[in-house]
């Protein structure tokens, strides 16, 4: 029984020198890694393809049925001739009404309920688009917003090279402070992504003819949207 018991002394300090052995030969070459701490931006224009125009149908009437009824008639005349455009997609927004009468009324005074309803129209086709606001316009219907954006396709698609190119650019400065230190660039230990805020959408910009031909089709002008992504990393650096 002696026997075994220093047999297995003796095993049990040879196991245990195996993990102490591990961490002598670990800590040299942990102790040579030196952690970088990078971030990159990239910012790629991306041309605007889908344009989105929001148009508005009011009334003003004496009870609130008759205002609700003038702005149903002029709605449902507006979506028909929305959805006889190929490539128009049309969607109602807000239903409101509300009372104008006048707080202190006099005597000729009458009750005012006024009511109002949006439509939005979204498409690719931006002279179709601008020709049928025209027309919904010359009908009585204004224009709230006007003005060019990117597809959801289209901003991904964005997204994806902005991403590429702030990758590339911070692998370029892992190895450019490399050689700075007199290291070399090892690998990244750990890369997040998309730390910059959303895709930047653009800012809607409508310019109105100023005419006297109510049919005219109002202008929008598209602008190139930035588009950012942005990474950040650890790159580990270790001795030439």
């Amino acid at each position: 029984m002696a026997w075994c018991r220093n047999f297995h002394a003796e095993g049990c300090m040879r196991f245990s020198l195996v993990p102490m052995l591990l961490v002598a030969l670990a800590g040299p070459a942990a102790a040579a890694e030196t952690l970088l701490h990078l971030s990159e931006t990239a910012r790629v224009l991306a041309r605007p393809d889908e344009i989105t125009a929001v148009l508005r149908a009011e009334a003003t009437a004496q009870t609130p049925a008759a205002a609700q009824a003038r702005v149903n008639a002029a709605m449902a005349a507006a979506i028909e001739q929305a959805r006889a455009v190929a490539g128009i997609a049309v969607a109602t927004g807000g239903y409101a009404v509300w009372d104008q009468t006048p707080r202190e009324p006099t005597a000729s005074t009458s009750p005012q309920w006024h009511a109002a309803q949006t439509l939005e129209l979204r498409g690719r086709d931006g002279e179709a688009l601008l020709r049928l606001v025209g027309t919904l316009q010359a009908k009585g219907l204004a224009t709230e917003r006007l003005g060019w954006q990117l597809a959801p396709e289209t901003a991904r698609r964005a997204r994806q090279e902005a991403t590429r190119q702030a990758l590339a650019g911070l692998r370029g400065r892992a190895g450019e402070a490399a050689e700075l230190l007199g290291l070399r660039f090892d690998s990244f230990r750990s890369v997040r992504l998309d730390a910059a805020p959303p895709v930047a959408m653009p800012m809607l910009r409508a310019t109105m003819k100023a005419t006297l031909d109510a049919t005219s089709p109002p202008s929008a002008e598209a602008e190139d949207v930035p588009v950012e992504a942005a990474v950040e990393a650890e790159a580990v650096l270790v001795p030439k």
